[in-house]
């Protein structure tokens, strides 16, 4: 079955250039500048030439380059909410590029040659985008909630970890994995692993966000097109949208320093390879190097990231992008001695806690060593106007050359355990091959939009890790220095142990987007999956344990009514996501062979995209029941079985506004509320709320630019942060406290430089994240950006 399926991915992309056949037709080119009637870039503006099949989206210049058109006469249209709508024929003559510059007006008779659509004003709206349902559908299509962040607000905000991207985002809340993983919390679910490009990535992501040209989250259990909740979390799935070549020489050095010593230069350098501009190539290179508010700790990291696109005719294009990087950094995380916290310790809060916030427990030399290596290409071949393929190939592989992670354990209310894991080294790995058909034609006079894919995932992890108490310290004493030497020879005392571990999964997924009448849309949507694993293979004695194979089926439906076309859109979906649960070991001997884990979510509410695009908005109420979870039941004999028959709820609502309510005015703001209880569990957390899942999270981003004037081009930012207190440990007795942040931002951007100044945390707020780690008091952040 595995060399069937490869066999597959192997041949599709050969039958796609037999298609291809001898006859090229003779190509010319479009390329122009858009303004608003402001004298502003009309940033990303779709440009369209009807009957050839050609786009492009503009720059944050309002630039656009459009190659390989074939010759001849098109008709060609513009279309703009608010503007009248204009039909213009164009000659495309061999071997010419037409040059235009355009300028939207209120009034429609300075349009021409092109068509239009969506918005310009709204800086701050990065909605489109095919990943999110594999489709080309609008977000007024879509029967899904999503959230994007985008080029424009990673600048203003002087982006230099993917936290400060997460916080943009509805009712998310940033969250951290010992290993290098920044993730977030949605709908009470946390995940640290993500998407990229849409395709699995390896469990150890040191991402930098150099690379990035937006994130988006897609709300609820995403199964259906993602997969298993290895990569995705049942409150949904985070993709990271990598930057692409694009046609013109260009590119952006910049360097940002600022407090605790942080210091980042990045490197963004675009350019055409060959004349014709069918061969393109782009780099993103980034170093940074940060040491900490505490006495001790620090964190460096460097990037080299190129892409390749080659667009070898009008039917098929390639690319290629690889990823390197490494990183160094001091960890550790907090817990609790369950007896202690319930019996000996009074402090239920961790602003309680006799705990040092602004002294490490650990010093430099007990630290991380990870990195990420990334390959990933893309095949699209266009079979005729209906149809085309696209076929996706995705090599990660994340390690550790050494991890010392320190466990600080409370056991009483001054006593704490330094636990020590050390990993050394150990690698973690996602090959995926992935084959999407799709289409968009007409069943009699009902358009269908359809995706049919192939996926195919290998993972294999090998672990080599020892795990000890180092010590018991006294937090009303001077705390003992770490020593990373003693910290090996005790490793090797307490003894390493190997494993290895391999998982194949083959998936076939359909999705049909079916347009009842021009304004009444269902979405039909189906993934079935075999998962398979020999299971965990221990070096000490070279036997595996844990072998199983397991099927799961994964639906989705949705409903979109237009009550206003292209304007105002109420939606209903039902989507369902899943996880694959190895056999369970009972304590008489017995083997319960268990089965997925489901989650499944019934949502509603509108979306709004009115007033020419000025005001952008989703409000939303979604239920998830989770189903088939393990439980622990003590029996008769005293011994503790596995149950699969535990069940977990989340519900709760959201609402995203995102607006432009006067010329130079944006803003993006969010509120989520949301209940996460277990409902049927072990004793333990029966009835308790999910640790780290706050009940109320908001966002706030305004900034203001100036487009006139002397001092055409500075832009002044504000806002901020709310989340709620939660629960930091299962039996809901530690308070991990909420925090506000407040955050601005000043910046001068012209078209040769940028100049920035961030002030984060304004309010010196100390708060603490999902792990237990103190997070960073006021700092303030400078950046210079040279343009070329």
């Amino acid at each position: 079955m595995k060399k069937l399926i490869q066999s597959l991915f192997l041949l599709l992309p050969l039958a796609a250039f037999a298609f291809n056949g001898s006859n090229e037709p003779e190509y010319g080119s479009i390329k122009g500048t858009i303004q608003t009637n402001e004298g502003r870039p009309a940033i990303a503006v779709t440009v369209v030439v009807k009957g050839a099949g050609k786009h492009a989206i503009t720059s944050e210049d309002g630039k656009f380059y459009i190659n390989r058109v074939p010759v001849g006469k098109y008709q060609l249209e513009v279309s703009l909410v608010g503007y009248e709508t204009l039909r213009h024929d164009v000659t495309v003559e061999k071997g010419q590029t037409a040059a235009v510059s355009l300028q939207l007006q209120v009034s429609s008779t300075q349009l021409k040659e092109f068509t239009i659509t969506g918005g310009v004003s709204n800086k701050f709206v990065t909605k489109e985008s095919e990943q999110i349902a594999r489709l080309p559908i609008k977000n007024l299509e879509n029967p899904q909630v999503y959230h994007t962040v985008g080029q424009i607000v990673m600048k203003e905000q002087v982006v230099i970890e993917r936290t400060d991207i997460y916080r943009n985002i509805s009712g998310a809340v940033p969250n951290f994995s010992a290993g290098g993983s920044q993730g977030l919390s949605m709908r009470g679910f946390a995940g640290t692993i993500g998407m990229r490009n849409g395709m699995a990535t390896s469990a150890i992501v040191p991402l930098n966000p150099v690379i990035l040209e937006r994130v988006e989250a897609i709300k609820g259990p995403s199964g259906t097109l993602f997969g298993s909740n290895r990569n995705t979390s049942f409150g949904g799935v985070f993709n990271y949208v990598t930057k692409k070549p694009y046609e013109d020489f260009g590119g952006e050095v910049t360097f940002t320093g600022g407090s605790f010593k942080f210091a980042r230069i990045t490197a963004d350098i675009n350019t055409p390879v060959n004349k014709e501009k069918t061969m393109l190539f782009r780099l993103n290179t980034a170093f940074q190097s940060e040491g900490s508010f505490q006495d001790q700790g620090y964190n460096k990291n460097y990037t080299i990231a190129p892409s390749f696109t080659y667009q070898i005719n009008d039917r098929a294009k390639l690319s290629v992008e690889a990823e390197l990087t490494r990183g160094n950094y001091t960890t550790t995380s907090i817990a609790f001695n369950a007896a202690a916290l319930q019996n000996k310790m009074k402090s239920r809060n961790f602003r309680d806690l006799h705990l040092p916030y602004k002294q490490s427990l650990i010093n430099n030399g007990v630290d991380v060593a990870n990195g990420i290596n990334n390959v990933q290409a893309q095949f699209q071949y266009k079979f005729s106007d209906k149809w085309r393929s696209e076929t996706n190939y995705l090599y990660s592989e994340g390690f550790y050359k050494s991890l010392l992670w320190t466990t600080l354990t409370f056991m009483g209310e001054d006593s704490l355990v330094r636990g020590m894991r050390n990993q050394t080294p150990e690698t973690f790995g996602n090959i995926q091959l992935q084959q999407n058909f799709i289409g968009d034609f007409k069943i009699g006079s009902f358009r269908n939009r359809v995706v049919i894919g192939l996926d195919y995932n290998y993972n294999y992890n090998e672990l080599y890790r020892a795990i000890f108490n180092y010590d018991t310290v006294d937090l009303r004493k001077n705390i003992p220095d770490m020593s990373a030497q003693r910290i090996d020879d005790r490793s090797y005392a307490a003894g390493f142990r190997g494993t290895a571990t391999k998982t194949h999964s083959y998936a076939a997924y359909i999705s049909d987007v079916f347009n009842i009448t021009p304004t009444l849309m269902a979405m039909l949507s189906l993934r079935a999956e075999h998962f398979t694993t020999d299971g965990t293979y221990a070096l000490a004695d070279g036997k595996y344990t844990g072998a199983y194979n397991q099927n799961a089926l994964s639906p989705k439906l949705g409903l979109v009514y237009q009550v206003v076309k292209d304007k105002v859109s109420l939606f209903a979906n039902y989507m369902n996501g899943y996880a694959n649960f190895a056999p369970a070991t009972q304590p008489d001997g017995s083997i319960l062979e268990l089965k997925p884990q489901y989650a499944n979510q019934w949502e509603g509410g509108v979306k709004l995209d009115v007033f020419s695009n000025k005001l952008n908005a989703t409000l939303n109420y979604y239920n998830i029941d989770v189903t088939n979870s393990i439980r622990n039941e003590v029996r008769a004999d005293n011994k503790t079985y596995s149950v699969q028959d535990g069940t977990q709820l989340s519900r709760g609502f959201e609402a995203e506004v995102i607006a432009n309510p006067v010329s130079g005015l944006n803003l993006v703001a969010g509120y989520a509320y949301n209940e996460n209880t277990y409902k049927k569990a072990s004793p333990a957390v029966q009835g308790k709320m999910l640790t780290a899942s706050p009940n109320s999270v908001a966002n706030l981003w305004a900034s203001y630019f100036i487009t006139r004037g002397k001092i055409k081009g500075v832009g002044v930012g504000i806002g901020g942060n709310y989340v709620s207190d939660s629960w930091f440990e299962a039996a809901n007795l530690m308070v991990l406290p909420g925090y506000t942040l407040l955050n601005a931002a000043l910046y001068y951007d012209q078209p040769k430089f940028r100049i920035s100044l961030k002030g984060n945390n304004l309010l010196n707020e100390e708060y603490w994240n999902s792990t237990g780690t103190p997070q960073k008091t006021l700092n303030f952040l400078a950046s210079v950006a040279v343009k070329f």
